[in-house]
C-alpha cells in the first residue's frame, strides 16, 4: 500500500456512504392502499404482503400487495381489464373494476418528499 492509497480509499468510501443515503431519503414512504367501493372505503398498509378479497356488485376481486406494489390479481368482470392494468406502486396511481364496482389507489408520498393534493389525485 502506497503513501495516498489510504487517503483515497476513505474518499471513495466517503462518497459511497453519501449515495447510499441520499438514494435512501428519496424513496417513498411506502403508502397505503385505498379500496373504494359501494359498501364503502378500506385502507392497507403497502408495506404488508396479502391477498385482499373484496366484494363488489357482481362478485369477488382479488387483490394483491407484494413488495410495495398493489394489483387486481382476479374480478369477475368480463374483460378484465382491471387485471391486465398491471402494478400499481406511486402515489395517485390507481385501477378500477367499473363492472363490479371496485376502485383502487396508490396514496401517501413520492420519491420527492411531496403529497399529492387533492386536484392531483
Amino acid at each position: 500500500m502506497k503513501t495516498l492509497d489510504f487517503p483515497v480509499l476513505l474518499l471513495f468510501a466517503a462518497c459511497l456512504l453519501a449515495s447510499v443515503l441520499l438514494l435512501r431519503r428519496g424513496k417513498s414512504d411506502g403508502g397505503t392502499l385505498v379500496v373504494r367501493t359501494a359498501e364503502g372505503e378500506f385502507v392497507y398498509p403497502l408495506s404488508k404482503n396479502a391477498v385482499y378479497k373484496i366484494e363488489g356488485a357482481i362478485g369477488i376481486s382479488e387483490i394483491e400487495v407484494a413488495d410495495g406494489k398493489a394489483r387486481f390479481l382476479d374480478s369477475p368482470c368480463p374483460g378484465k381489464t382491471c387485471v391486465m392494468s398491471g402494478e400499481l406502486s406511486e402515489p395517485g396511481a390507481w385501477a378500477a373494476c367499473l363492472p363490479n364496482q371496485v376502485f383502487i389507489r396508490i396514496e401517501g408520498t413520492g420519491r420527492d418528499g411531496k403529497q399529492l393534493d387533492a386536484l392531483a389525485q
